[in-house]
């Protein structure tokens, strides 16, 4: 353990963590017993991750083990066994998943068993795997039915209900727009709430496009601008502010300062901070939507525009008509910018009117163009850090991150923030990892940003000069000159 049980509301430092239960539960009864066999493997345990990300719609993780009693054997470990786990960070909230108070795990794996390494040692490492049991309830189970009405109606019901996903865990969903009937054609339950995520529109924000995802407080069901807005008027508020400083720093009074520690990440990097030929392709500054309506014999075009839509909708940074992450400038000669090139990437709907007559399918034009360039800025322009542990932290939260600019300052100036990099950003995935025999608890976060903290300068001065053109060369006139 950690710490004693009569500290478990008292942090020591930061990464400091209780571990109070790693159980693995048999499908089968214990000897003489009415109730499943249980194994206390706390003793045998390494290592332990857990891992939330808004692409991924329920939990996984790993533990390792060197097993000196090859429980994985007298068990049996066979993918059937339920895996019981309760860690926390002292005086924040707990991961608790024990059987009968909470949903438990699915023990579904075992890899990379490595004997031991002497003749005298008896012990062996491998990693166990673990997820959530509403995947095996998603493998097993098929959807075909009608759904009516809003989408967080059909999606409350795939979770909860005992003939889909069967969960017991809580459910936050934001309402949606939205007023239809789809039919189900006897798709999975995970594969059904993602197609519906596909025709939500938000009913608070001008978005489209939600996601369903895990963290350890439930499921979510929401848009990525609920993730950065509240009540759609006002900013989130930032759970944890991050900024590169010394560690081990002391109060004033020469105490250990545990709270400026947890604050400061052990490295961080960036990935994709630049990527505008991908951009384009994948129709972040434009695109362009095409629908034909079979019923009304109509055809409509449709033309996304990123600098002219930015200030519409909640970014990282609130809402604002300038901070965008991709400058306003000219393209070489053209005299216009990347975003009024709409055809970069076309996609065409057939849109049926009248399908159901109390119903109607969420329009394209108001789902696709504004999906499409969301999910192109979520892709890239991302913030990895590694930090200290908190069980408080969750996927789909605000984080701040401080990064002064990288230059030398003299000794009377102050460091300046980066004014591009540093800010807000958005919490795509966590992976918390126990270090059980140092007893250190980290996080590996990855993060995103879609708008500065000041505005990028602009370019709208024709600047690019080409050079000449050259003529065609004929080949065969080429090889008589040879």
């Amino acid at each position: 353990m950690a710490a004693s049980d009569n500290k478990d509301n008292i942090i020591d430092y930061a990464g400091d963590f209780r571990l109070k239960a790693c159980t693995i539960i048999s499908y089968r009864k214990a000897p003489g017993s009415e109730k499943a066999s249980r194994v206390n493997i706390l003793p045998q345990v390494m290592n332990i991750s857990l891992v939330e990300d808004v692409t991924m719609p329920v939990l996984t993780g790993t533990v390792d083990v060197s097993d000196g009693v090859d429980f994985r054997t007298m068990l049996p470990i066979t993918g059937m066994e339920k895996l019981e786990l309760h860690v926390f960070t002292p005086g924040q909230r707990e991961i608790k998943y024990i059987e009968g108070q909470t949903d438990t795990f699915n023990v579904y794996k075992i890899e990379k068993i490595r004997g031991a390494m002497s003749m005298t040692s008896r012990s062996s490492l491998y990693r166990i795997h673990f997820i959530s049991r509403e995947s095996y309830r998603n493998s097993t189970t098929r959807v075909s039915k009608a759904f009516e009405g809003p989408v967080e109606a059909a999606v409350y019901e795939l979770v909860q209900d005992k003939k889909y996903l069967d969960s017991r865990k809580e459910l936050y969903a934001e309402p949606t727009a939205t007023n239809s009937k789809y039919v189900i054609p006897n798709l999975k339950p995970l594969k059904t709430i993602k197609f519906l995520c596909e025709q939500a529109v938000s009913d608070k924000y001008k978005n489209a496009g939600y996601v369903f995802y895990e963290t350890t407080k439930g499921f979510n069901f929401r848009s990525f601008e609920s993730m950065m807005a509240m009540s759609g008027t006002t900013a989130r508020p930032s759970i944890e502010k991050y900024a590169m400083q010394p560690a081990n720093l002391r109060d004033k009074d020469g105490n250990k300062d545990i709270l400026a520690d947890l604050q400061s990440p052990d490295s961080y990097s960036f990935e994709n901070v630049v990527n505008t030929l991908e951009e384009l392709n994948k129709g972040l500054f434009a695109n362009q939507l095409i629908t034909h309506d079979i019923y009304n014999k109509k055809i409509q075009t449709f033309n996304y525009d990123y600098h002219e839509s930015f200030g519409d909708h909640f970014h990282t940074d609130g809402k604002n008509d300038t901070k965008f992450m991709k400058p306003i400038a000219y393209y070489e000669d053209t005299g216009k910018h990347l975003s009024d090139f709409a055809t970069a990437k076309l996609m065409n709907v057939v849109d049926t009117k009248a399908v159901h007559n109390d119903y109607e399918f969420t329009k394209p034009e108001d789902i696709l163009p504004n999906r499409t360039s969301q999910r192109a800025q979520m892709a890239n322009n991302h913030l990895l850090l590694s930090v200290p542990g908190q069980t408080r932290m969750n996927v789909g939260n605000i984080i701040t991150f401080n990064l002064p600019i990288q230059r030398k300052v003299n000794d009377n100036e102050k460091q300046e923030p980066n004014p591009y990099y540093s800010g807000r950003y958005l919490m795509l995935s966590l992976k918390h990892n126990f270090d059980i025999p140092n007893q250190k608890h980290t996080m590996n976060i990855r993060a995103v940003k879609d708008s500065t903290m000041e505005d990028l300068p602009q370019g709208l001065d024709e600047v690019t000069v080409l050079s000449g053109k050259k003529d065609a060369v004929n080949l065969y006139e080429e090889d008589e000159r040879v």
